[in-house]
């Protein structure tokens, strides 16, 4: 019996040794002072556990005896801290092997480990990797869910961009584009002048854009000087651009021939003669006798002895009028096709100078 009451006394004060606890508070902020909401803190070895509030501040029950804290969030350094006191501040510090890249967003910047919205960065690297005509062609291939497209081969021409499929029931809709927070465009913009590109995909990012955002923003931020320091920077490409083989078009007398001959043939199917006026006198086509020596691709015109003269020059010649055999025709038989592509070079230079100090760079 007295061993019985001796084994009941002895669990009664083990269990109250269990049970004796203690509440245990504190503020969770940065290094800057500012307070972090959803901070997860739990009692090591134990399933023990609570969350920071809005102002950082937490409440947990320990055991009398203390124990070892640890404080957890994503994108932080994890801390551990033994507690001591009924009070245990911390102060986290973000992870440096976590993403730390600076992100420009609508209303400054921020590090990419707090960011939740969908945005994609492009860097100066990318852009310095390969001479580009344009700085919006850098964006092909390189963002996810972004079309680039070209519509012209004319050089420095500026792309049409659709990111996400687009907004309208065509699959268009033109990306806002700001650089350093003024509306503009791709167009002209020197590639060596850009620091960074960022795309904001999401509604999230874009809704301080308001409706303009629509389709998406992109965010340019141009190359800037740094505080106690000044730097000269020289760069320089070249480049080469090869003739394509294009196809093997008609010359200029069949061209002529043809094109005149179906307006006749149209004419007397049709019993109208509407098109007589712009293709067969007029200038429209290429192959009517109104033409001139300035802005027609063949100069095609009715033989007189004020231009007779022409025929003395090289690459011009004659044909009868295939809709009236008793007048004359001249023309010029250019090759098109050499005329529109030709072989050419690129020379770029860049020169800057940046530098700064205190009160500005």
């Amino acid at each position: 019996m007295l061993r019985f009451l001796f084994i009941i006394i002895g669990s009664l004060a083990f269990t109250a040794g269990i049970y004796a606890q203690q509440t245990v508070t504190g503020k969770v902020t940065t290094a800057d002072g500012e307070q972090i909401p959803g901070v997860n803190i739990m009692l090591r070895g134990t399933n023990l556990g609570t969350i920071t509030d809005l102002d950082g501040n937490y409440s947990i029950q320990v055991p009398k005896g203390g124990g070892e804290l640890e404080f957890r969030m994503v994108g932080m350094t994890t801390v551990y801290k033994f507690v001591e006191s009924g009070i245990v501040n911390v102060v986290m510090e973000d992870d440096s092997k976590n993403l730390e890249e600076i992100v420009v967003v609508g209303y400054g910047t921020q590090t990419r480990s707090r960011m939740t919205t969908s945005i994609s960065k492009l860097n100066s690297k990318t852009l310095e990797s390969m001479p580009r005509a344009n700085a919006a062609s850098a964006l092909q291939g390189t963002i996810a869910g972004l079309q680039v497209s070209h519509n012209t081969g004319q050089p420095g021409a500026t792309p049409t961009m659709v990111l996400r499929g687009g907004t309208s029931w065509d699959g268009t809709g033109e990306l806002l584009v700001l650089i350093d927070g003024v509306e503009s465009s791709f167009y002209a913009l020197n590639p060596e002048d850009i620091e960074s590109v960022e795309v904001l995909k999401d509604a999230a990012s874009t809704a301080i854009y308001g409706a303009r955002s629509a389709n998406g923003v992109v965010l340019i931020t141009t190359k800037k000087g740094k505080a106690g320091q000044s730097s000269i920077n020289y760069t320089y490409k070249f480049g080469i651009n090869k003739r394509r083989k294009g196809y093997d078009y008609l010359n200029a007398h069949d061209y002529i021939y043809y094109n005149r001959l179906a307006v006749k043939n149209y004419t007397e199917v049709t019993g109208r003669n509407n098109f007589d006026k712009g293709f067969l006198n007029g200038i429209s086509g290429g192959f009517g006798t109104g033409n001139n020596t300035t802005n027609s691709p063949f100069t095609t015109q009715i033989l007189t002895d004020a231009n007779r003269y022409l025929l003395s020059q090289p690459g011009w010649y004659q044909m009868p009028d295939p809709i009236n055999p008793s007048q004359t025709l001249i023309y010029m038989d250019n090759q098109m096709n050499e005329l529109f592509y030709q072989n050419s070079t690129v020379n770029d230079h860049y020169l800057s100078f940046d530098g700064g100090n205190e009160q500005g760079t």
